[in-house]
């Protein structure tokens, strides 16, 4: 006849591993789907960042162009000012209209994770930093940009006003100038901010396709 401790020790044993093994599989389950998880979030992530390197490139290369246009004026001595014909400076800038583009990224599993603090799902440390860093420059060129765009709304008017006669007077064209002088030093900062994603964006893309 069996010692009843004994039977009772035997049971207790058998649960007890019967735990340590469920707990075990559960968390090789956890770990397995973790893996698998990060490994999808990269392959979004990549094509994310080819997405958003392609945006910055047509942004940079659309206000280099448009800055030719506001930077041509802060520079001229009063001589040169006041010999631009008044036709050519209403058509330069009579209307008001001084586009620019401002970086709407590619919005993704990117974003998400950094807006989410879900960061620790990546195990990997060095692309959470990069995520990281990417996000919180994204947003502090998103403030940039807002500061800038209303910096150029509060101009706009003052530059549409002193050329809606068609006339430029000596001291319109000299204010013209301050404003677009002024002008000119947001629009260097919102291009320097996009330059800044843009080299990040690249150095992730980099990380990002090298081989394991």
């Amino acid at each position: 006849m069996s010692n009843p401790f004994t039977q009772l020790t035997r049971e207790f044993a058998i649960v007890v591993v019967g735990v340590f093994v469920a707990l075990a599989a559960e968390s090789w389950w956890s770990e397995r789907e973790d893996r698998r998880f990060e490994r999808e979030v990269r392959e979004d992530i990549l094509v994310e960042f080819e997405s958003n390197v392609r945006i910055l490139e047509t942004d940079i290369a659309y206000n280099e162009a448009a800055r030719e246009r506001i930077a041509s004026v802060p520079g001229l001595s009063d001589e040169s000012l006041f010999l631009i014909p008044d036709n050519v400076l209403s058509a330069q800038y009579g209307s008001g209209n001084f586009e620019s583009a401002g970086f709407d990224p590619e919005m993704g599993i990117a974003q998400a994770l950094v807006g989410s603090g879900n960061l620790g799902a990546v195990e990997d440390r060095d692309l959470r930093l990069k995520l990281s860093r990417w996000g919180g420059l994204a947003e502090q060129c998103r403030r940039k940009n807002i500061v800038a765009v209303e910096f150029d709304l509060g101009l706009t008017p003052q530059i549409v006003e002193a050329g809606s006669d068609l006339h430029w007077s000596e001291i319109e064209r000299r204010h013209l100038r301050a404003l677009l002088g002024n002008m000119l030093q947001y629009f260097d900062i919102r291009v320097a901010c996009q330059r800044e994603l843009l080299d990040e964006a690249q150095n992730l893309l980099a990380y990002l396709s090298a081989p394991d």
